[in-house]
């Protein structure tokens, strides 16, 4: 497959929206399913509806259509951390690149499991300790 074709662009959408199916994609973008089956079987996708997504979500239209570049545009990025890459996160993201879409989606759906869980832990140690200095005595 092509990054270029419009499975791929599709594939691209999927991860600026999260989402793991076309009807959930369908639904992110207010279309019909039938409507993604539509574009895929003509191969095309509205360009106007990607110029859209890309102010919408702060993702480079270049990335988006044609998987070169940076996944978001420059002014997206509000805090200047963000926008300096260390050499480990450019291995990995050229690491990621170098895969296919849906091992993409795998590893950023295992990404986010691990935030989810660090979140929780860490809102679980903060419940702990307050429910602990509850009990103390005063």
């Amino acid at each position: 497959m092509q990054k270029k074709s419009l499975d791929a662009v599709l594939e691209r959408l999927m991860m600026v929206f999260a989402v793991d199916s076309d009807s959930e994609l369908a639904r992110k973008l207010d279309v019909n399913r039938q409507t993604l089956g539509s574009w895929r079987s003509r191969q095309s996708i509205p360009y106007a509806l990607c110029v859209n997504v890309s102010e919408a979500e702060g993702v480079s239209l270049d990335w988006l259509l044609t998987g070169e570049g940076r996944m978001l545009r420059g002014d997206a990025v509000g805090n200047a951390e963000l926008s300096v890459i260390s050499p480990q996160e450019d291995a990995i993201l050229a690491l990621f690149r170098a895969l296919e879409e849906t091992d993409r989606r795998e590893i950023q759906s295992a990404a986010e499991e691990k935030k989810r869980i660090r979140d929780i832990e860490q809102r679980l140690k903060e419940l702990t300790e307050a429910l602990a200095a509850t009990k103390r005595p005063a």
